[in-house]
C-alpha cells in the first residue's frame, strides 16, 4: 500500500463545507479529513495510483456537492512512502516508486536543463585553453565560439566516413574545440559506439575505428538477411513467430542485429549513462536524432524533431523535456505513473537508422516510377505459379510437407541485380534506396531458379538452407534481447496483431499468392508501405494527456495555423518514432535549439548524390527553407555560382555583414584529391594510386547505404578518404574559427537574439 500526502485544499465557500475523499474502483473506505488540517494522508495500491483510477475531493454543503478536486492535482508525490499490508509479501522488497514531472522551456524559461547548461561551462573553459594553443593568439573567456560539428545519414556509409573524420578531428585538436556533436542515421552509430565505449574519452578513436572495421567486415550477414528476402515473407515470418506480442521492426529486429554487430559487449549500455563522460567537459556533447510521425501520412507534411541527449530526450517543438532515464515509461498528464527501464542505446541506434519505415506515398514522390514498370515487366519470371501454390497447400493439409502461410522468397533471376542497379531513381535523404529495401525480392544467396518448374512439390536444398538461416537469425536475436534486458512483451489485444489486418488489408486469401508475390505494386502499396505500423519504433508518450493549443510557441507571429498541420494528440499511447533523414538528412534544427547559439557548423553531408558529378546541395537547402520558415538566421545558401563546377570538398556560407548569423562549413564526400595525394602536400607513388581510385556513388553498389557487407579494404577506402578531406581543408577550418571569433566579438550581447517563435 501507498501513503500518499495531499496538498491544502480551500472549501469553495466557508470553512464549515464538508469534505470527502473518494477513491473510485479501490477497497479503501471513503474519508473525511478534518478542515484544519494542512494536509491530509490516504492509502492506496500501487496499482489504482500507477493506473490514474478516478480519485475526487468532494466539497460538499446541505449534503450538495459544491465542487470537485481531482485527487491527482494535489498528490505530493515526493513525499509517497511505501508501506505494509495483508495484501503484499513481506519477504519482498517494497517497490521503488520515482515520479516526476516533465521539464517544459519556452519564452519564460531557460531552454536548456541545468545539467546541459553546467556541462556548457565546464566544456567552455576546456575550449578556452584548447582554442588559444590552437591558434596560438591570447583570447578572452567571453570570446569562446560555439562550434559545433554534424553529421549526416546515409547508412554504413555515414559511419564508416564519420569514423575517419573523428580521425581528423582528433589528431588535429579540432576536436578539443568543438561544443556539441549533433547527428542523425548512420553518422549516430558511430558516434552511440564511440561514446559508449567504456574508455571513451582516454582512448584514441582510431582504436574503436579499427574494432568497428573488423567487426563490420567479419560479421555482418545478420543485418543484411533482413533485407535481402521478400517483405511480406520476412514480416511474416516473425508475425507467426511473435504471434501475441507486442514488437516492431526496428527495435525488435533491426535494432538487435545492429547492437550485435556495433556494440556486442555493450548491449546492456543506455544512453544516459553517457553523461558520466561528460562531467568534466572534455568532449563535446552528442546529439541524437528521430522524428515523431504518424503512421500513414508522410513525414514531409507531419513531423516533429526528437533530440536524445545523455541528459535528456525532448521534443523541441512543445517545449518539453524528460530525463534520458526515463525514455520507455509511462507518463500520464506530465506525471511519472510508471517506471520502465531506460530504453537501451542499440534500441535508440535502431530508431535513429530505420530509413525503411517509409511510407508508399514517400517512396512515390521520390520518383520512382521507372522500377515499377522494370519489376512489373520482370514479374512473371520471379513468381510462383498458382498452380504451384495450390499443390503446395493441398500437401500442406496432408500433413506431407510443412509449409508456411506464405512459402518463402522467390528465386533470383540471374540478371535482376543488373537490372536494378542500372536503373536510376531518386533515394532517400538519408542516402536509403527505398526500393531495395522494402520492395526488393532479391534474396542473399543464389538458388537453383533456372530448374524450378511447376511440377516440383517440394523445396529445393538452396531454400531450406534459407528458411534455416531465418530460424538462426530469429534465435540469435531473443538471445540479443535477453542479453540487453528486453523481451517481447505480450500484446494487449490479440484481434489486432495480425500482419494481414494492417498491411494486406483488402487482399484475398487467393491474392496472397498471386497478388503479393506477382504484382510488385500492390506488394508496395497493400503490405509494406501502407502503413508503418510493425515497422516503426513505437514507444510510450511521455506527453500523454498533456495539451497544447495555438497559443503554444511554436506558431510564427501573425500566424493562426501551426507549421505543421497538427499537433500531437494528447490521447495516443505510442509515439511514432522514425529516422529523422525522412524530414530532412541534417540535424540543423538541434543545433539551433536557443542557448545553443551555435556560431559555426562542420557539416559533413554523407547524403546520396547518385552520381559523384551531381551537386551536393539538396540538404542544405532544405535546410535553409526550414531556417527561413522559423525566422532563424541562416547564411543565403546561393549555389548558383557552382552551377556546372566540378564538385569541391568543402563549400562555405556565411553572411558577412550579419555577425549574429552562424558561419556554415559544408563538407562533401567526393573523391578529388585523395587520388592524387595521400596526404595534403604528399603525392602517392604510382603503386598507391590503385587503391585510391574508386568513386563513391557512380557505382551505386560499394557504398550505398543498403550495404551491410564493407570488406576490410572499403572501410580503409572510405574512412581515410573522408579523414583526408578534413585533413586537405585544416588552414579553412582554422580561418573560419578565427572568423567566428571576430564575429562574436562584434555583438554587443553574448546570446543570439532569437525569434519569439522558439522552441524550434
Amino acid at each position: 500500500m501507498i501513503k500518499v500526502t495531499l496538498s491544502p485544499v480551500t472549501p469553495p465557500e466557508d470553512k464549515y463545507a464538508d469534505i470527502e475523499l473518494h477513491l473510485a474502483d479501490t477497497k479503501g473506505e471513503p474519508c473525511t479529513p478534518k478542515l484544519y488540517d494542512k494536509s491530509f494522508k490516504f492509502y492506496v495500491d500501487q496499482y489504482n495510483l500507477q493506473n490514474r483510477l478516478p480519485a475526487d475531493i468532494i466539497f460538499k454543503k446541505d449534503m450538495k456537492e459544491v465542487e470537485r478536486v481531482s485527487v491527482f492535482n494535489l498528490l505530493n508525490i515526493d513525499k509517497a512512502t511505501t508501506i505494509a499490508c495483508e495484501t503484499v509479501d513481506l519477504q519482498a522488497s517494497p517497490p521503488e516508486l520515482t515520479f516526476s514531472d516533465l521539464r517544459t522551456f519556452g519564452n519564460g524559461k531557460g531552454f536548456l536543463c541545468d545539467q546541459e547548461e553546467k556541462f556548457q561551462e565546464k566544456r567552455k573553459l576546456y575550449i578556452h585553453t584548447a582554442l588559444q594553443k590552437l591558434l596560438n593568439t591570447a583570447l578572452k573567456g567571453d570570446d569562446v565560439p560555439h562550434i559545433a560539428l554534424m553529421g549526416s545519414g546515409g547508412g554504413y556509409r555515414a559511419m564508416v566516413a564519420m569514423s575517419g573524420i573523428m580521425n581528423a578531428l582528433y589528431t588535429t585538436k579540432i576536436l578539443e574545440c568543438i561544443l556539441y556533436t549533433a547527428v542523425l542515421s548512420g553518422s549516430s552509430w558511430f558516434i552511440a559506439t564511440l561514446y559508449s565505449h567504456p574508455k571513451w574519452p582516454n582512448i584514441d578513436p582510431k582504436d574503436i575505428q579499427e574494432q568497428m572495421k573488423h567487426d563490420i567486415s567479419t560479421d555482418p550477414k545478420s543485418i543484411w538477411t533482413l533485407f535481402s528476402y521478400v517483405p511480406d515473407w520476412v514480416f511474416g515470418f516473425f508475425e507467426k513467430k511473435l504471434a501475441g506480442k507486442a514488437w516492431n521492426f526496428t527495435t525488435d529486429i533491426f535494432a538487435p542485429m545492429l547492437g550485435n554487430v556495433l556494440i556486442p559487449t555493450r548491449l546492456k549500455c543506455k544512453w544516459s549513462e553517457q553523461k558520466d563522460k561528460l562531467s568534466e567537459g572534455t568532449v563535446p556533447l552528442p546529439l541524437l536524432s528521430a522524428i515523431h510521425a504518424k503512421d500513414e501520412q508522410n513525414a514531409n507534411e507531419f513531423h516533429e524533431w526528437v533530440e536524445f541527449s545523455p541528459y535528456e530526450v525532448s521534443i523541441p517543438k512543445y517545449g518539453v523535456a524528460i530525463e534520458m532515464k526515463n525514455f520507455g515509461s509511462k507518463f500520464d498528464k506530465g506525471l511519472l505513473t510508471q517506471q520502465i527501464d531506460e530504453i537501451p542505446l542499440f534500441e535508440i541506434m535502431g530508431i535513429c537508422g530505420s530509413a525503411f519505415t517509409l511510407t508508399h506515398e514517400e517512396w512515390a514522390n521520390k520518383d520512382s516510377s521507372n522500377f515499377i514498370k522494370k519489376q512489373t515487366s520482370v514479374k512473371s519470371s520471379r513468381q510462383y505459379s498458382t498452380t504451384q501454390h495450390k499443390k503446395e497447400k493441398q500437401l500442406d493439409k496432408k500433413k506431407s510437407v510443412a509449409f508456411d502461410e506464405v512459402d518463402g522468397p522467390p528465386r533470383k533471376q540471374n540478371n535482376y541485380d543488373n537490372d536494378i542497379e542500372s536503373s536510376e531513381f531518386d533515394v532517400l535523404e538519408s542516402g536509403c534506396t527505398p526500393h531495395r529495401i522494402c520492395v526488393d525480392l532479391t534474396p542473399i544467396k543464389e538458388s537453383n531458379a533456372d530448374n524450378f518448374t511447376e511440377n516440383d512439390d517440394v523445396f529445393d536444398v538452396g531454400e531450406i538452407e534459407q528458411r534455416q538461416e531465418m530460424e538462426d537469425l530469429f534465435k540469435r536475436i531473443c538471445q540479443i534481447r535477453q542479453e540487453g534486458g528486453r523481451i517481447f512483451e505480450e500484446e494487449r489485444t490479440r484481434n489486432e496483431r495480425v500482419v494481414g489486418d494492417n498491411f494486406k488489408e483488402g487482399i484475398t486469401e487467393a491474392d496472397e499468392v498471386d497478388g503479393l508475390f506477382g504484382d510488385m505494386k500492390l506488394c508496395a502499396e497493400k503490405f509494406c508501405m501502407k502503413s508503418r505500423h510493425y515497422r516503426a519504433a513505437m514507444v510510450n508518450n511521455f506527453l500523454r494527456k498533456v495539451s497544447f493549443d495555438n497559443t503554444d510557441s511554436c506558431l510564427l507571429q501573425g500566424e493562426t495555423n501551426p507549421l505543421f498541420e497538427n499537433y500531437l494528440k494528447n490521447d495516443i499511447e505510442k509515439l511514432c518514432l522514425i529516422d529523422a533523414g525522412l524530414a530532412f538528412n541534417s540535424p540543423y534544427p538541434l543545433l539551433f535549439k536557443p542557448g545553443r547559439d551555435v556560431d559555426l557548423i562542420l557539416s559533413f553531408d554523407f547524403t546520396d548524390r547518385k552520381k559523384d558529378s551531381n551537386d551536393p546541395f539538396k540538404t542544405l537547402l532544405t535546410a535553409e527553407d526550414w531556417a527561413r520558415k522559423h525566422e532563424i538566421k541562416f547564411p543565403k545558401i546561393n549555389v548558383d555560382k557552382y552551377e556546372g563546377k566540378n564538385v569541391q570538398e568543402l563549400y562555405i556560407f556565411e553572411d558577412e555583414n550579419d555577425p549574429e548569423c552562424p558561419i556554415i562549413m559544408h563538407f562533401v564526400l567526393v573523391n578529388k584529391d585523395f587520388r592524387t595525394y595521400k596526404k595534403p602536400g604528399v603525392k602517392r607513388k604510382e603503386s598507391e594510386k590503385e587503391c585510391a581510385n574508386f568513386t563513391v556513388y557512380d557505382d551505386q553498389k560499394t557504398f550505398n547505404c543498403k550495404n551491410f557487407q564493407y570488406s576490410a579494404e572499403n572501410f580503409e577506402r572510405l574512412s581515410q578518404l573522408s579523414e583526408f578531406i578534413v585533413l586537405n581543408n585544416i588552414v579553412h577550418i582554422k580561418a573560419c574559427i578565427t572568423k567566428s571569433i571576430q564575429n562574436k566579438q562584434k555583438r554587443k550581447q553574448t546570446g543570439r537574439q532569437r525569434h519569439p517563435s522558439s522552441p524550434v
